[in-house]
């Protein structure tokens, strides 16, 4: 848990933040959602500036709310690392509780950034973060009670990238071999190609970081097929993982035993792979 305005950082905007904000708000068809885009960008500058402080490389051009037509039609505020993955940049306002989470944001992100806003809007506080790892299609706030703060995410940042390029070799390697008539392995390929390497990284670290080094392939195993959350209490071990998921992208798959084990199996081993840059598993 953290303490909001303890570990809160200010950034201030220049001039041109804001006048992109009001370029990109002007195009907007109604007042609620031209507020709306006005506020999302100007989150996403914030988090750039702070990123590009910790020295990372941003790509504002490849977000989702830098493009014209998708910020009209979707709630979003996603800042683009090459390499690593994508920041949702969630504003709130003074005295809100929680960051609410519009469905179209809730995959495909490493993190989620809480920028609050408050008037004369020359500045905001970014008052902290939250993994992705606990995210899912039904998530819809996140109490800023549970946000770790925000100078954390350069450490985040780097276990994602160094996992990144620890894993991507190995995890390439599994969707490329040949599965012939193998139905586990086809669908342990099915499942794990509907993540990016970041995704697959971001939720194996949530497993390491909330998870006893005994238990990395049962919980990695249940956070790669999607079933609850790597980052927390997924339930009792002693439950039977076989169970029929429709995930976020609305494919149906049907996690049996022997899929299980497998996934069980290759999490424990990427789990393995990361605790040796990662540190030794203890926290």
């Amino acid at each position: 848990m953290s303490n909001t305005t303890e570990h809160s950082i200010t950034i201030r905007f220049q001039e041109s933040d804001r006048e992109c904000a009001g370029k990109f708000a002007a195009s907007q068809p109604t007042t609620e959602k031209n507020q709306q885009v006005y506020y999302n960008t100007l989150a996403v500058l914030a988090v750039n500036t702070f990123v590009e402080e910790l020295r990372y490389e941003t790509d504002l051009d490849a977000g989702d709310s830098w493009h014209p037509v998708i910020r009209m039609f979707n709630n979003v505020a996603d800042l683009v690392l090459p390499g690593i993955g994508k920041i949702e940049c969630c504003a709130v306002k003074v005295g809100e509780q929680a960051i609410s989470l519009p469905s179209e944001v809730r995959e495909n992100r490493i993190a989620y950034v809480a920028v609050e806003f408050a008037e004369p809007f020359d500045q905001v506080k970014l008052l902290g973060f939250i993994p992705a790892v606990g995210i899912g299609d039904d998530t819809e706030q996140i109490p800023l009670s549970a946000l770790k703060p925000v100078e954390e995410l350069l450490d985040y940042l780097y276990r994602i990238e160094s996992g990144i390029s620890e894993l991507e070799s190995a995890i390439k390697e599994l969707l490329s071999s040949p599965t012939e008539d193998d139905l586990v392995e086809a669908k342990v390929q099915e499942i794990l190609a509907r993540l990016s390497i970041a995704e697959i990284v971001a939720k194996l670290e949530g497993v390491y970081h909330s998870h006893e080094e005994s238990n990395w392939g049962y919980e990695g195993g249940k956070a790669l097929a999607g079933v609850g959350s790597g980052g927390g209490i997924l339930g009792d071990r002693n439950s039977d993982f076989s169970m029929k998921k429709s995930s976020p992208r609305g494919i149906t798959s049907d996690i049996d035993d022997d899929v299980a084990a497998e996934l069980n199996l290759i999490a424990e081993d990427l789990l393995e792979k990361l605790a040796e840059i990662w540190g030794d598993g203890d926290e």
